[in-house]
């Protein structure tokens, strides 16, 4: 086999060793590059004029005039057409930045206009009709509620508002536990009907026990709930759970599942028929059917904690305050940041004062260690519940959307 054709010889621009034939000249690497930018019909090299007009190359090969150099290469035949902008990244980008020459990958979501992973459900299954739950009554229940009278018992002297609610969720854990617990093995329409209705009460029960925020206006009151007693109820959950475990009440495979129910993940039923055309198979591509999964990670952190019923309620406060915060402006933002300063400097004096603790910094790092992680599972199961309102996986909706941005 006969050897590969090699150029060899002097660049024709500055008589160093040449590497082959670029741009229809035999030139070195370096001489090519620099007509590749050089030759460029909008490059500013094209206006470049030298005073001399003749500059030749130095002896150690290096061309000083950038005017003369690309002078020298148009006269050796060098030509800026036989630039192949189609082969290079830096090229090839160009042809990207104008929007008209993009299109939309072909695949087979592309075609059908479903998604990947509901590709082999009937078109008739998408949800295009729904029915609306109304939640005014449990609106209204929220408001009868804020306007009862708050009373605690009058034996007891409470130091501040934490307090209070250290005894408020003490008081709403003892009721629960006056029924006898349950093993839960289902869960369809009236299981989650029922805990809707349930964890959202006991939520607006706790927040009526917290006196700077029964200050506020009703409708500030009402905007707060709404939004975070999801967000309430799982951390309280999660509480409940890690403090069973703890005591080896409950194995590591079962979760408190409302008010006075547990369950164990593997033997759980889940029935959506009521709530979606799709099976459970085909939901549980796009969604976390397994809600508990994510929760384990938490979990092993409050074991590992251990906190204080003071430790917990501060951390629910700032848990729903802190996503609360993020989402209402003007008013309601000012009065959630006074909320936050007041709960902070609580636990402080309940530290210092009470505990004897003043060196608390590394409690308190693991408490915001936990609430950075059940943060940002919240964050994934707000995106998954974006998909589904995205792509219409559900025949339901509700009066009052706000209050289910995840589930």
């Amino acid at each position: 086999m006969p050897p590969a054709l090699c150029i060899t010889g002097p660049c024709e621009i500055c008589g160093q060793p040449a590497h082959g034939r670029h741009f229809g000249a035999i030139s070195c690497r370096a001489c090519a590059a620099f007509f590749r930018r050089a030759g460029k019909p909008n490059s500013k090299s094209q206006e470049l004029i030298c005073s001399k007009g003749n500059c030749t190359v130095a002896k150690d090969g290096i061309f000083r005039c950038k005017a003369c150099r690309l002078k020298k290469c148009y006269q050796v035949g060098m030509n800026s057409s036989k630039f192949q902008t189609d082969r290079d990244l830096i090229s090839n980008c160009f042809q990207y930045s104008n929007p008209s020459k993009l299109s939309s990958p072909q695949s087979l979501a592309n075609f059908l206009g479903r998604p990947a992973m509901i590709l082999t459900c009937e078109p008739e299954n998408a949800s295009t009709s729904k029915f609306v739950i109304d939640l005014s009554s449990l609106i209204n229940k929220a408001v009868e509620v804020f306007n009862d009278p708050v009373y605690f018992p009058s034996p007891c002297n409470f130091e501040n508002s934490l307090e209070k609610m250290v005894w408020a969720l003490e008081d709403l854990n003892a009721m629960r536990f006056d029924t006898k617990v349950e093993f839960q093995t289902r869960i369809g329409q009236s299981e989650l009907f029922s805990f809707w209705e349930g964890t959202f009460m006991k939520t607006v029960k706790w927040f009526s026990k917290f006196p700077e925020f029964m200050d506020l206006p009703m409708h500030v009151k009402l905007e707060i709930v709404k939004s975070s007693w999801l967000i309430w109820i799982r951390l309280d959950q999660q509480a409940q759970t890690a403090n069973l475990q703890r005591q080896q009440f409950l194995g590591e495979d079962w979760y408190m599942s409302g008010e006075g129910r547990c369950m164990n993940l593997k033997n759980v039923e889940i029935d959506l028929g009521f709530i979606s055309n799709y099976s459970k198979d085909q939901l549980g591509a796009c969604m976390n059917l397994d809600q508990f999964k994510p929760w384990r990670l938490s979990i092993d952190e409050l074991v590992k904690l251990n906190p204080t019923n003071v430790e917990l309620n501060f951390m629910l406060i700032q848990l729903c305050l802190h996503d609360a915060q993020k989402k209402f402006p003007g008013e309601i933002r000012t009065a959630i940041e006074k909320l936050l300063e007041i709960q902070a400097n609580n636990l402080h004096d309940h530290y210092v004062k009470t505990m004897k603790t003043p060196y608390y910094s590394g409690r308190l790092t693991k408490m915001m260690k936990i609430l950075q992680i059940v943060e940002g599972d919240i964050r994934r199961q707000r995106e998954i519940a974006q998909l589904v309102r995205v792509f219409d996986l559900f025949c339901i909706d509700f009066s009052n959307p706000e209050m289910f941005e995840f589930f």
